[in-house]
């Protein structure tokens, strides 16, 4: 029987996961180096979707494990790695820093050029309507539809809200006016492989009504629904 890769990779969320990388992996704190390793590992804890990093303890050339920012695996597998709180840390993959979380080498985004016709409603009030769109897949979650800023018809508030995507960098959030808040974002200047996306507006596929070329699309259930 054919299995659907989400339900598989799905499966495995209860199970402590790892992964080697051959990246040359620094790691810093308060701009001291402290572990520099090419034997790292990548491992996903249970129950997490996103992975950190494990560095040999022979790869330390810092203190890392005071203050619960490094701990050891009882997983026999793990045995002489730390496994680093990535927040407690400031990360190089080669010589390129990297934001949020390590770069999974089981999830990537493509992003195309489009001639879709994009309509978005909020309770029936027209926030943004374009047949230029950027759409934007990443693995396991909705498409993104990113429209030129001309396209969207409502005023957008900008926020205080900001995020960080491993692969598109920082976001920058707007609310609706009497309507949703931080429902939309922009990358103002993201990450190399997100260029694409530069100053075009997304909103939550979650909490506003989506329609594309003429079909309401459901709204998908995630992290970030309502």
């Amino acid at each position: 029987m054919a299995i659907k890769m989400r339900d598989l990779l799905g499966s495995a969320l209860p199970s402590l996961r790892y992964e080697p990388t051959d990246k040359h992996l620094r790691v810093y704190r308060a701009g001291h180096l402290v572990a520099d390793t090419r034997s790292a590992w990548l491992v996903w804890e249970p129950g997490r979707v996103v992975p950190t990093y494990a560095v040999p303890e022979s790869d330390l050339v810092g203190q890392a494990d005071d203050e619960g920012a490094a701990w050891r695996s009882n997983d026999p597998d793990l045995a002489g790695y730390l496994i680093l709180d990535f927040n407690a840390f400031e990360w190089r993959e080669e010589d390129e820093p990297i934001v949020a979380h390590p770069h999974d080498p089981f999830k990537r985004i493509d992003i195309l050029a489009s001639t879709r016709h994009v309509r978005l409603e909020w309770n029936g009030r027209l926030l943004a309507e374009s047949s230029r769109p950027v759409l934007l897949f990443e693995t396991l979650l909705p498409v993104r539809y990113y429209l030129p800023r001309a396209d969207v018809v409502v005023d957008l508030e900008p926020s205080d809200t900001v995020s960080y995507c491993a692969y598109k960098g920082r976001a920058s959030y707007f609310s609706v006016p009497d309507g949703p808040a931080d429902v939309a974002w922009t990358y103002q200047d993201p990450l190399r492989e997100a260029d694409p996306v530069t100053d075009r507006v997304a909103f939550f596929n979650e909490r506003v009504d989506v329609i594309v070329d003429g079909q309401r699309e459901p709204r998908p259930v995630t992290p970030w629904s309502d």
